[in-house]
C-alpha cells in the first residue's frame, strides 16, 4: 500500500506551522501543526498516529483539511452550541433579586421563573451567579454601620504616622486586646472523607481562658493569661507586667480599643502612671475592629494554629493556647506586610 505524504513544505509554511506549533493558542491546533510537520519530515501516518498517541483517521483528516485550506483547515471553526437560557436582560433582572434575597437560592429560583417565565435549575443558577462576579459566603457581622467614618480615616492616618515613626525607630507600637478560648469555641474547618466529617465534642458550659496581649508588627508579644473574668483590675495588671518587662529607655506607643473597662476612672488614672515609664496609650475610632492588628492573632490562633486535640479538655486546651503565646515569633509569625 502506498504510503501518504504531504506536499513538501516551503519555507514560510514550514515557518508558520513550526510557531502555530510551539505558541498556538489551544492545544488541538499545535497538535495538527506538529502532525504536518511530522508528514513533511517523513513519518507516515501510523507512525504519527503512535507518536501523537491519537487514532490513524484523525491523522489522515488533518493531512487532507492541510492540503485544501492551509493552517485555516487546522484550526476549529466555531460552533454554534447550545442558545443560552438566560439573555442579558434576565441577567440584570438576576441581579436586582439578588440584592432582595441572597440567602435563599430556592426563592431565588422561584422569583426568577416567575418575573422572566423561564424554568432554570439551581446549578445554572449559581453558574449565572458566578459568571457575574458574586460569590456564596458566610454573612459577616459588621459595626460599620455604627461608627463615624471621617473619625475612622484620622485614625487609619494616625497609624500609618505612627508606624512610620516605627521604623524609623522613635518608638515600639503594640495593638492590646483581649480574647477568650473555651472549648465551646468555633471551631475550624477541616477535611474529611464525605460522610464522615470531623467531630468535636460538643459542649453546653466550659471554662473559658482569657488572654490578654500586646502585639508588635516586629514580632513581639507580651501576655496575660487568666481564668477569672476580665475587669478593670485585670487590664490593669496586664499593662503594670508590660511596663515591667519593657525596656526602660524605650518609649511605647499601645493601641487599644474603647471597651468600658479601658475607660473607667481607674484605669484613666493608670495611664499617668504608665506615661512616667515611657508608655502612651491611643484609643482607636469607635467600632474599628479591623484596625486592631492583634485581631489577626486571635484568628490565626483559633482557627489555624490550635490542634483539634486541644480541645479535649481545658486543661489541654489551656496547655495549647500557652505553648502558642510562647512560641510567637518563633515558631509562629504573622507577616503584616
Amino acid at each position: 500500500m502506498a504510503r501518504r505524504f504531504v506536499t513538501p513544505l516551503t519555507d514560510s509554511e514550514q515557518q508558520m506551522l513550526t510557531s502555530a506549533y510551539h505558541q498556538g493558542e489551544k492545544c488541538a491546533l499545535r497538535r495538527r501543526a506538529h502532525a504536518v510537520l511530522l508528514s513533511d519530515q517523513g513519518h507516515t501516518i501510523n507512525q504519527i498516529s503512535e507518536i501523537l498517541q491519537v487514532r490513524r483517521d484523525a491523522v489522515s483528516r488533518w493531512l487532507k483539511q492541510w492540503e485544501a485550506s492551509g493552517l485555516d483547515g487546522l484550526i476549529d471553526k466555531p460552533r454554534s452550541g447550545r442558545t443560552p437560557i438566560l439573555d442579558e436582560h434576565d441577567y440584570q433582572r438576576l441581579q436586582e433579586l439578588v440584592a432582595e434575597q441572597p440567602h435563599q437560592i430556592r426563592s431565588l429560583q422561584a422569583r426568577l421563573q416567575e418575573a422572566t417565565g423561564k424554568t432554570v435549575s439551581t446549578v445554572t443558577l449559581r453558574r449565572a451567579l458566578k459568571k457575574n462576579c458574586f460569590s456564596f459566603k458566610r454573612i459577616r457581622h459588621s459595626l460599620k454601620a455604627w461608627r463615624d467614618e471621617t473619625d475612622f480615616r484620622n485614625t487609619q492616618g494616625l497609624l500609618k504616622a505612627l508606624h512610620q515613626r516605627e521604623d524609623q525607630g522613635e518608638h515600639e507600637l503594640y495593638y492590646f486586646d483581649e480574647s477568650g478560648f473555651s472549648q465551646s469555641s468555633s471551631v475550624p474547618y477541616a477535611w474529611s472523607p464525605i460522610g464522615k466529617p470531623c467531630e468535636v465534642t460538643a459542649y453546653s458550659h466550659s471554662r473559658r481562658l482569657n488572654v490578654l496581649g500586646f502585639l508588635s508588627r516586629a514580632g513581639k508579644l507580651v501576655s496575660h493569661t487568666t481564668t477569672e473574668p476580665v475587669t478593670t483590675e485585670t487590664v490593669i495588671e496586664a499593662f503594670d507586667q508590660f511596663v515591667v518587662q519593657k525596656d526602660p529607655d524605650t518609649f511605647a506607643v499601645v493601641v487599644l480599643d474603647n471597651a468600658s473597662m479601658h475607660r473607667s476612672k481607674t484605669f484613666r488614672r493608670k495611664m499617668v502612671e504608665w506615661m512616667s515609664h515611657r508608655v502612651h496609650l491611643i484609643y482607636l475610632s469607635a467600632y474599628s475592629p479591623e484596625l486592631n492588628l492583634i485581631e489577626i492573632l486571635w484568628r490565626q490562633m483559633k482557627y489555624a494554629w490550635l490542634p483539634l486535640s486541644a480541645y479535649l479538655s481545658f486543661d489541654r486546651l489551656c496547655d495549647e493556647v500557652c505553648r502558642l503565646l510562647d512560641g510567637y515569633g518563633t515558631d509562629h509569625v504573622i507577616n503584616f506586610e
